[in-house]
């Protein structure tokens, strides 16, 4: 059994988000068919409110206290998340700072980050979860035309993949040969591009049911 859990960014309306169309997506793929799945909305954020620090780790601890909570019930099952831009700030520190509570890590299977925000003020910030087994996979879709992520005054390191240069348009593969980080470039996509359709529906389950 799978978990699967979508969290979307701010200014996300609740109506035809895209977690729900994820996830109705998903239902339909008999390859899931007995599995978990989670559309985990918070609603619409102003961009100046979510970087509040008490905002922001409320939200955290809000993504937190959830995926502790569908490990709990099921805890023969695989965790995975995909989650778009804001989103991937709120689940990559929910699954850092778990462990660091005192209480029971959260364990994720695949993760999916989509247009990340995730800060790049730390040397590739994902390689401490990876290596202290929080993380089994990480696959980052990201776009040079992304206009949010590059001009996101708040961490780039997962916007465009693993750049060497914020001035750098070319995305390095693979940065670690003992992780399991995979970078997935896209020539020219906006930061909302990739729910056009289903082309990356199909493609994250895919990665998921590998």
């Amino acid at each position: 059994m799978r978990i699967i859990f979508a969290i979307h960014g701010i200014r996300s309306p609740k109506k035809d988000n895209w977690v729900y169309k994820f996830i109705d997506f998903a239902d339909k793929d008999s390859r899931f068919k007995d599995d978990i799945k989670i559309p985990h909305s918070y609603g619409y954020l102003l961009a100046l409110n979510s970087v509040n620090p008490k905002t922001k780790f409320d939200h955290v601890k809000s993504v937190m206290k959830e995926l502790r909570a569908l490990t709990d019930k099921y805890p023969a099952a695989e965790l995975n998340i995909v989650a778009h831009s804001y989103g991937t700030e709120l689940s990559y520190q929910a699954i850092k700072r778990s462990g660091e509570d005192g209480k029971q890590a959260i364990k994720v299977n695949k993760l999916i980050l989509v247009a990340s925000i995730v800060s790049a003020h730390r040397e590739i910030p994902y390689t401490d979860t990876l290596r202290v087994k929080k993380l089994k996979a990480l696959h980052c879709y990201c776009s040079y035309e992304d206009e949010v992520c590059r001009y996101n005054p708040f961490g780039h390191s997962g916007c465009w993949g693993f750049l060497r240069h914020v001035h750098d348009p070319k995305c390095y593969d693979k940065p670690f040969k003992d992780l399991e980080i995979y970078n997935h470039q896209q020539k020219s996509l906006e930061h909302c591009d990739y729910f056009k359709g289903t082309k990356f529906f199909k493609e994250w389950l895919n990665i998921i049911a590998e």
